[in-house]
């Protein structure tokens, strides 16, 4: 096996969460999570990690070759630390022999983020299985209600559920991919939530029966993009960047308590000073009842030459084998037609009541770099 897909799909036991907790506590003791401390979590870089693997030891090096940067390791080099735990990792799906006595990850990384131990996929440019920066920011602003209910949508590998789970007294947590369900499932396991966190697969309410739940969180897919450019599915979120953000919103008339709140991350296009999707969202909160805040903590040019242009057209020509060029023109076009040249990052906390839509704009000056949405 050697890739995400190959991850098998073996049995929720006790056993395997032995083996997972055991693993856990091995890179703890041996200083692992000190290394990825040493640089920025936000902005995970294979790069950076090769650098400081040059400081380790023997004993620390080759584990984080095989956990972290994503290397090949002869057997033997591991064996002192993680020996016995092996064949269960590779019954697990989480590790690969090859016939050179080497084992290696299935293009997996496990990284210990804010008090977790996560399993994601390896940091790259068209992923499968996301987790990044947003991910992170919409964590650092998770506030579930002490011992409710929780939901956790678009889960991920789980960390928006993991983190749920140190507060709620019980956590649901849906993802439309399997192998990324099942990637959750691991985490959960390996941070001995079993008894708080429940993995569904499926299509955001859909795994629901009639359950009704304080907190409901959601990390959707929610870059605004032209239906016409393949954007990775992991980051689209159609011409207004709420596809389906939109589903999620409809979604809770319905699922939260009278005292409830939920709490979803997004972007939009703007003009520098408006959201575009601030006219819909108002009209949505007025028609259902409901109160949205909508926190706006940036506004990034989205231009010829400015960074997050140049990215998302890069990764577009990589994702659909078009000429780069091609896709700069079509991507510019499209902006043109809707009179943005800024993409704006927001937060939305959402409530029963009849309060409509409150704007709280807290960007610094608009700025030309890439996004960060704390």
């Amino acid at each position: 096996m050697s890739k995400v897909d190959d991850v098998v799909h073996a049995e929720n036991s006790d056993n395997n969460a032995a083996v997972l907790r055991l693993l856990r506590e091995r890179l703890r003791c041996c200083g692992y999570s000190e290394v990825y401390a040493s640089f920025n979590p936000l902005f995970p870089s294979i790069r950076k990690w090769e650098i400081g693997r040059k400081a380790l030891d023997d004993y620390l090096g080759p584990l984080v070759d095989l956990f972290l940067i994503g290397r090949k390791v002869p057997e033997a080099a591991v064996h002192r630390s993680i020996g016995d735990l092996i064949e269960p990792l590779c019954k697990l799906g989480l590790l690969s022999r090859s016939q050179d006595a080497t084992v290696f990850t299935s293009h997996l990384v496990l990284l210990p983020v804010f008090g977790h131990w996560l399993f994601c996929q390896k940091p790259q440019l068209n992923p499968t299985l996301y987790f990044g920066d947003c991910s992170i920011a919409l964590l650092t602003r998770l506030r579930p209600k002490w011992n409710g209910r929780c939901l956790d949508l678009c889960a991920g590998p789980g960390i928006q559920a993991l983190q749920c789970s140190l507060f709620a007294r019980s956590v649901i947590a849906i993802e439309v991919n399997p192998i990324a369900a099942h990637l959750a499932k691991l985490n959960v396991m390996i941070n001995d939530r079993q008894d708080i966190i429940q993995v569904r697969c499926g299509h955001l309410f859909d795994p629901l029966a009639n359950e009704m739940f304080d907190s409901i969180v959601a990390n959707p897919p929610f870059l605004p993009f032209p239906d016409d450019l393949l954007y990775p599915f992991i980051g689209h979120g159609g011409e207004d960047g709420l596809r389906i953000t939109w589903k999620i919103l409809d979604g809770l008339p319905q699922r939260l308590t009278s005292d409830g709140t939920a709490q979803v991350i997004g972007t939009c296009l703007s003009d520098g000073l408006l959201p575009e999707c601030a006219d819909p969202l108002s009209d949505w909160a007025d028609s259902h009842n409901m109160t949205i805040r909508m926190s706006v903590s940036a506004h990034r040019l989205l231009a010829p030459n400015s960074a997050l242009f140049e990215q998302f057209v890069k990764i577009t020509a990589l994702t659909a084998g078009e000429h780069i060029s091609e896709v700069a023109e079509r991507y510019q076009n499209w902006l043109t037609q809707k009179h943005c040249t800024f993409l704006c990052a927001y937060f939305l906390h959402i409530a029963h009541g009849s309060q409509g839509l409150h704007i709280m704009d807290v960007s610094d000056e608009l700025g030309q770099g890439l996004m960060w949405y704390a």
